[in-house]
């Protein structure tokens, strides 16, 4: 009996990155779309960011050994790898990790409700019932997509509230409190 909070998506139509609300109080998704289903997480504007900066990376390393079609990602893609409603999302992804299965020429793309520091933590405390093991949702997608989610991704980070050139913190719209003002 197959276990209902694992998600295996073989081949995504659209994968996406982005952000909903106003800057300083928005919350950061991955997206991933079939035909029939569409998965949306939560994760944290850190994750994004790295996420899109390491797949990028990824993508260049592995394309020595197996060779890619173009790198360069056209337009429409990208458009599509942004959010659609609802976003709603079915968990908080903790750990996201990166993969390529050189037969099909896809990218896993994995997102756990739980990261093993979790996991080992529960196991010193109370054993580890397999409802609380958490969701993993594992995403196929072509390099095209990955990059397209990689650009909107950095896209969307990028579009948040200026940082302060002394502080490297974010200011607000309604004012900064600059610590090196002090």
């Amino acid at each position: 009996m197959p276990d209902d909070r694992e998600i295996e998506l073989e081949s995504v139509d659209s994968l996406a990155a982005g952000a909903i609300g106003d800057p300083g109080q928005r919350e950061f998704y991955l997206q991933a779309r079939t035909e029939s289903a569409q998965l949306t997480v939560l994760v944290e504007k850190e994750q994004v960011a790295l996420l899109a900066s390491e797949a990028v990376a990824f993508l260049d390393r592995i394309s020595e050994e197996y060779p890619e079609e173009a790198r360069d990602v056209p337009a429409p893609l990208v458009k599509e790898a942004g959010l659609r409603e609802p976003t709603v999302p079915l968990f908080r992804a903790r750990l996201i990790g990166l993969g390529f299965d050189p037969e099909r020429e896809m990218v896993l793309i994995e997102l756990r409700e739980n990261s093993s520091d979790d996991d080992e933590e529960e196991v010193e405390e109370v054993p580890v019932e397999a409802d609380e093991a958490g969701y993993v949702a594992r995403i196929y997608a072509t390099r095209s997509q990955v990059r397209a989610m990689a650009a909107r991704g950095a896209e969307a980070v990028s579009a948040g509230r200026p940082l302060c050139p002394l502080c490297d913190m974010p200011m607000d719209p309604s004012g900064h409190r600059c610590p090196r003002w002090n």
